[in-house]
């Protein structure tokens, strides 16, 4: 009898953990705890840069939201190499504002592009060029993001609309 205790504390103890290790994620998502005008699905790499996806009630859109270091003119676009495990691709980001802690805010003009790639890939990197010849590189786990994407568009639907609408390039 207490073989049979031990061999199931045993494996309940290994059940628990590796149900840590499967639910684990790089990605969260929420809602705006301040507002509640916005759902997300997000991450944040190692140098605080963000990615991730946002839907807002005001305008009954998602988009993809990118927030990093470098620097933007508001209403600028400019292209981005995005570079993942499925492939590489230039895509067009466009520029919002300074955000906040030293953060610039920009959107993917195509929406289903990026979100394609997110849903497809296990990791992704944006070269952003900058003055001369140099370039900002960033780089993002995409474990989990499926599942966040999942519970927060969940949300949206229940929470800020009845249905989450996609934000195009025309609508920037």
């Amino acid at each position: 009898m207490k073989k049979m205790l031990w061999g199931l504390c045993f494996f309940s103890t290994i059940f628990i953990a590796c149900e840590g290790i499967l639910y684990a994620s790089d990605w969260s998502a929420g809602i705006d705890s301040k507002s509640g005008e916005f759902v997300y699905a997000a991450t944040v790499n190692d140098s605080g840069s963000l990615f991730g996806q946002y839907c807002f009630k005001s305008n009954k859109s998602c988009l993809y939201l990118l927030a990093m270091t470098v620097a933007c003119n508001p209403g600028n676009k400019y292209p981005v190499l995005v570079n993942s495990d499925i492939g590489s691709y230039v895509l067009q980001i466009y520029c919002f504002d300074k955000f906040k802690d030293g953060l610039y805010r920009y959107s993917f003009t195509n929406f289903d592009d990026i979100d394609g790639i997110v849903k497809r890939a296990s990791r992704v990197g944006f070269a952003v060029p900058m003055e001369g010849d140099q370039f900002k590189v960033i780089r993002f786990s995409l474990f989990g993001a499926n599942k966040a994407l999942a519970e927060m568009q969940g949300q949206a639907n229940k929470v800020l609309f009845k249905k989450v609408y996609n934000r195009s390039e025309e609508d920037l």
